[in-house]
């Protein structure tokens, strides 16, 4: 399943797409501790699935941080970025950039969006607080709709 229509089913299953409360009502532990050289990782101990948050983010980003570890959660499972990084040649930024375009096609609806269809990516990319191309990324899955500005 892409990204986008996993982001739709639980957003629409849980009835929120704040990836605290989506994190609260699946159960995760969300710790919010001083992560040096860090934004957040998320790991599974004993069946628990806990996501550490740099308490240093402001609200915004904690919750895009947030939202990028569920996607790894979802989209990667099994997989051990640090362990990759450190003892492979695997290129783990592809992971990356899909656990991204998950947070904000969680947090960020395409109607919300639509505003910015006939606005410059660096409006949309403050918008969501993010970067331009993470902001182009999340831009290109925007389908118009009737709404649109």
């Amino acid at each position: 399943m892409d990204s986008k229509a996993l982001a739709a089913r639980l957003s629409k299953k849980y009835d929120t797409r704040d990836p605290f409360r989506l994190a609260d009502e699946m159960g995760f532990i969300v710790v919010f501790a001083p992560l040096v050289g860090m934004r957040g990782f998320q790991q599974r101990i004993k069946r628990q699935n806990i996501i550490y948050i740099n308490d240093e983010l402001d609200e915004r980003q904690q919750a895009l941080v947030c939202g990028h570890e569920m996607g790894h959660h979802f989209m990667h499972r099994g997989m051990n970025r640090i362990f990759m990084n450190l003892n492979t040649q695997f290129v783990t930024q592809k992971f990356e950039n899909e656990a991204n375009l998950f947070s904000l096609e969680l947090i960020f609806t395409d109607e919300d969006l639509q505003p910015f269809l006939n606005r410059s990516i660096t409006d949309a990319a403050a918008f969501m607080g993010v970067s331009i191309q993470l902001a182009t990324w999340r831009m290109e899955t925007v389908v118009p709709g009737e709404w649109a500005c």
